[in-house]
């Protein structure tokens, strides 16, 4: 073990220091010199010079750059540093010596960042940290919801799958929102990218009003009008009444042949169940005797 002994000539004082196990005959004791992250120089301002202009001048420039209230911090931390009290320290600056206080225990806790005033919402010291990336948007679908997951626990919406309306307007402003892609809300409504694109901003400009289904459908029946469904009546009538029984090819087939009238037995079908006939084809025949047997009656002396 080697020790060196090192004058201090600010304050007259001696120090008894071990050379490091790595040194060598011919090197310096202590490295090239004292840097900020090895030992800070200890600083005795009763020789130093100090000019009122420049401070004057220089302090205007950085409470412009600064601000007051960043500038008396440094300060603050600095005298104390240096090795003032508090009380002096709150002399000096003009503040109670409490805040003086308040200060310095600040920054040896938070560091640099209690230099700044705490109600800003951005710091103008410490580096800015970039946000972390949240977590993709997913939609998923089950039996009767079509759900969207935010990526957070218990953040979800569930969307009725036999509300389309519903379905439409939150995605698609979700969409307009940027929060959802072109691809995610087509396949969810199953429509093509540029359909999509097209209602979003439909439902940007218009409101969800716009997004109603506006096909109200054929109001009036060109193929099968009035006079067709009088013959469809009619024919149906008398194939239950002589046979007790009807068919919607059977109907289709007379109303060829006696009418020249060719309708769909698929489309004679849905006609009779508009119409209410199929639930009369066992009691009509019932009727139809009953009345007979009534007129018979009626008519003898």
């Amino acid at each position: 073990m080697i020790l060196c002994l090192t004058v201090n000539p600010l304050y007259d004082k001696m120090f008894a220091r071990v050379l490091p196990s790595s040194w060598k005959p011919g090197e310096e004791p202590f490295g090239g010199g004292l840097t900020m992250t090895e030992k800070i120089r200890l600083i005795d301002c009763r020789s130093l010079p100090f000019s009122p202009q420049l401070s004057e001048s220089r302090m205007g420039q950085a409470r412009e750059s600064l601000g007051a209230g960043l500038i008396q911090r440094i300060l603050c931390f600095a005298l104390y540093l240096l090795g003032l009290n508090r009380s002096a320290i709150g002399r000096t600056l003009g503040i109670p010596p409490d805040t003086a206080k308040s200060i310095i225990k600040a920054v040896k806790r938070d560091g640099l960042g209690a230099f700044e005033d705490r109600r800003l919402k951005r710091s103008t010291l410490l580096p800015k940290q970039a946000s972390p990336e949240p977590p993709p948007i997913t939609l998923q679908k089950d039996e009767d919801h079509l759900v969207v997951d935010f990526g957070i626990r218990d953040r979800i919406i569930k969307l009725c799958r036999h509300d389309p309306l519903q379905i439409k307007t939150v995605l698609l402003s979700m969409f307009n929102s940027g929060l959802l892609s072109t691809r995610q809300v087509a396949e969810a409504i199953e429509l093509t990218p540029s359909h999509t694109a097209a209602l979003g901003r439909r439902l940007q400009e218009q409101g969800a009003l716009s997004l109603v289904d506006q096909r109200q459908g054929q109001k009036e029946d060109f193929v099968v009008n009035s006079s067709v469904k009088a013959e469809l009546i009619q024919q149906f009538a008398v194939d239950v009444i002589t046979s007790g029984r009807t068919s919607s090819t059977a109907i289709s087939e007379r109303l060829k042949e006696r009418c020249g009238i060719v309708v769909p037995d698929r489309t004679i079908r849905h006609h009779l169940s508009r119409m209410g006939l199929g639930s009369i084809k066992r009691s009509l025949p019932q009727l139809v005797a009953a009345v007979k047997k009534t007129s018979n009656n009626c008519s003898e002396p």
